[in-house]
């Protein structure tokens, strides 16, 4: 290609046609100002978010990203893509998964990841984490199976845990519930946030890296 007008690849509205791991400039400043990321950093993940989007386009499918390894080993990973998608699909733009890695990010504050935690939780949008949701939440995490944007009367009805009896997936939701909650009235975020403050661990827990 000698770099004349007539050798630069076109689109059929006749604009130049950008390669797929080149980011628009504009955009690229608009997410060094909003992320913690600098912008090879960016790049690389724009470079990996088209590696693992298998049908060639600007997304990644639901299916596709609970594939990677970082994703199989957590029980969360269809609520994760859920929350990140623009609308409950699990279906990722490159800003919604940019979004994702920044939460997951080892600069992000702890108080931006306990928000999206506790919207982890709250699986029926009520901004009150529950019996139905804790129940939900064991359930994925003992891999029982997994349901996109349940609702509060499929909480109610999830299968009990691998091994468990109803009865006895009931008796450890109230023992968590007891000890999280005594009072019984759910947990608002706030609530929430005074649990993880005496959880160490956590923030360690709540990272993801795709590099």
């Amino acid at each position: 290609m000698d770099g004349s007008p007539s050798s630069i690849a076109t689109s059929p509205v006749g604009s130049p046609v950008r390669p797929r791991y080149v980011l628009d400039p504009d955009n690229l400043k608009h997410f060094m100002q909003s992320t913690p990321f600098t912008e090879q950093e960016i790049i690389n993940l724009h470079k990996r978010f088209h590696e693992l989007s298998r049908d060639g386009l600007d997304r990644i499918l639901h299916d596709e990203l609970i594939q990677v390894e970082q994703m199989r080993a957590n029980p969360f990973a269809s609520r994760i893509c859920e929350l990140f998608s623009e609308d409950g699909s699990g279906v990722l733009t490159f800003e919604n998964f940019l979004n994702m890695m920044a939460v997951f990010s080892f600069h992000t504050r702890p108080e931006v990841k306990m928000v999206w935690a506790f919207a982890m939780w709250d699986f029926d949008g009520d901004d009150v984490i529950g019996p139905g949701d804790v129940r939900y939440g064991l359930n994925l995490i003992t891999c029982s199976g997994v349901a996109l944007n349940p609702s509060l009367k499929m909480l109610t009805r999830v299968p009990s845990a691998a091994g468990l009896e109803d009865h006895e997936l009931d008796g450890i939701v109230r023992e968590v519930v007891k000890e999280v909650d005594p009072d019984g009235y759910g947990l608002g975020y706030h609530e929430f946030r005074a649990v993880l403050s005496r959880m160490p661990d956590f923030i360690n827990n709540f990272r993801m890296s795709f590099w």
